[in-house]
């Protein structure tokens, strides 16, 4: 039976049991209209649905009409003095049928939903409509029983569907939440400031990177415009309308603000966000602060100016003796012309070695060599190694080394090569006469064990002004470059990296007139 069938069922027992009810309650107040008790029957007899006349004390079954007998696969003749519940189901009031079972105030009528047994076993889902009368001499209860099946079956079948509905919206929920936590750990990692925008510049979302460029935490930056964060020039914002007017991303580099009022060079890029029709709805902007890189290209640039000028003087001088030497020009002093030759290729080997040193050192294999080395006794071995020049300049030098130093982890090499760079200058920039101390002690600082190397002297010292640019490449203090010391100006450069590639660092203690003491920190906890 179709839905549209079931539908003109359930009108026809509407009108049926209308029509029987008042019948009945006309046959209540006339019991003895014999045409009316004709009528009733003939309605019973040939009602299309199912109706059981039921002893209310005893719950045995009187009658039911021909249909009853039909649907329920009996006779009449069987079906008659059987018990009620030989035919429906028990009912377990859950939740469920709790909704579905009520009693009518006015009529009295009492209406459940159950299941009525086939002679076959087959349960059929029905409705039933159950209401006590009189009835030819006795109390009698009149039950119109529907069948239910198609419902029960669309019922099931969209319970099945919401079920499979409402597990795809949990997997799927569970998906998304799954990508937007994939998308903001992808997001918060990444260097770059990540903004999402509406069409009229209001933020939507921030990453943790830009809170850390700007300054600003996230609520401040969503409460902001996020034009306010740069300074555009009129060309920008120009540039900008055109560019999102053919629905293309525009990027420049400007200027942005921190929440300090400080300001920050970025390169900017904004790209538009665009339904299906082609309209924008918002833009993805990123950006990051290049200060960086172009403190970077201006130390290539100083870097390549700084090389450049220190190969023209050695390559000048070279090219000068040169020509002199072949045109005959030495007059007696071809073995002065020679030497100078030789001290300016000795300038330029070691100013290329020292370049060579700083590439490697900038590289990812900067120490080659990690083992365990006791750098107290290679400091010992450096400060006898040198006595002699010291004494050559009337100089003291002293090494003082701690009790029960631990080795360290490290490049023997690179390390010798630190310390000497360090030795080397006090040697150099300490007067005759002057004294030298070199010491090697075990701190605890920081929570950490450490290895120092503190080469101190009573030269001239370094003024606080040269103190910030000591540790630059190419840097070479006013001393040097006016008492005409040879050097490269790399020295302390290629030290400091070498002790920063043991986890380490070199600090200076100086005051101009007072000497200079610097210290290589080494950490004893550094594994190979």
């Amino acid at each position: 039976m179709n839905g549209l069938e079931n539908q003109q069922s359930d009108r026809n027992l509407h009108n049926e049991i209308g029509m029987l009810r008042q019948r009945i309650a006309e046959l209540e107040a006339n019991q003895t209209g014999q045409a009316s008790t004709n009528y009733a029957d003939f309605l019973f007899e040939n009602s299309g649905e199912t109706i059981l006349i039921i002893d209310p004390y005893t719950m045995k079954i009187l009658d039911v009409n021909p249909n009853a007998a039909r649907r329920l696969g009996y006779r009449r003749s069987e079906i008659r003095q059987m018990s009620l519940d030989e035919i429906e189901m028990p009912r377990l009031l859950n939740a469920e049928d709790a909704e579905t079972t009520w009693q009518s105030s006015v009529s009295g009528t009492y209406f459940y939903e159950g299941q009525y047994r086939h002679k076959d076993g087959t349960l059929i889902p029905v409705e039933v409509s159950s209401r006590l009368v009189y009835w030819e001499g006795q109390d009698v209860l009149i039950n119109f029983a529907r069948d239910i099946r198609w419902r029960k079956e669309a019922e099931l079948a969209l319970r099945q569907v919401n079920s499979t509905l409402e597990k795809q919206v949990r997997e799927r929920t569970v998906e998304l939440a799954a990508e937007k936590e994939k998308l903001e750990a992808v997001l918060g990692s990444i260097v770059e400031a990540i903004a999402m925008t509406d069409t009229e510049q209001r933020i939507l979302y921030v990453n943790k990177a830009f809170v850390s460029i700007t300054g600003f935490n996230q609520a401040e930056a969503l409460t902001t415009r996020f034009d306010s964060f740069f300074d555009l020039s009129a060309q920008d914002r120009q540039a900008q309308a055109d560019a999102f007017a053919l629905g293309i991303a525009w990027s420049g580099e400007v200027k942005g603000w921190r929440k300090d009022g400080r300001t920050y060079p970025t390169i900017l890029t904004i790209v538009p966000i665009q339904n299906d029709t082609g309209q924008i709805t918002g833009y993805v902007t990123s950006h990051q602060d290049i200060s960086r890189f172009q403190a970077l290209d201006k130390a290539q640039y100083s870097f390549i100016n700084n090389v450049t000028h220190q190969l023209r003087t050695p390559l000048t001088n070279i090219k000068l003796y040169t020509e002199l030497l072949e045109g005959g020009l030495a007059n007696g002093k071809s073995q002065h012309y020679l030497h100078v030759l030789a001290s300016q290729a000795e300038r330029l080997e070691h100013l290329v070695q020292d370049i060579l040193e700083l590439a490697s050192l900038d590289s990812s294999n900067n120490v080659l060599a990690w083992r365990e080395t006791d750098v107290a006794e290679m400091v010992f071995q450096m400060c006898e190694g040198n006595q002699v020049r010291a004494h050559q300049r009337q100089q003291t030098l002293r090494c003082y080394i701690e009790e029960g130093v631990p080795p360290v982890t490290g490049d023997p090499a690179r390390l010798r090569q630190a310390v000497g760079e360090l030795l080397d200058n006090a040697l150099a920039y300490t007067p005759t006469g002057g004294h030298i101390q070199v010491e090697v002690a075990a701190p605890f600082e920081d929570k950490r064990q450490w290895l120092t190397v503190t080469v101190s002297d009573d030269g001239p010292g370094i003024s606080e002004e040269e103190q910030k640019h000591i540790f630059e490449r190419f840097f070479r203090g006013a001393l040097a470059e006016q008492g005409q010391l040879s050097g490269t100006g790399l020295g302390l450069c290629i030290s400091q990296q070498i002790a920063q590639a043991h986890h380490g660092h070199i600090t200076l203690h100086s005051k101009s007139g007072s000497g200079a003491s610097f210290t290589i920190w080494l950490p004893v906890d550094v594994p190979g």
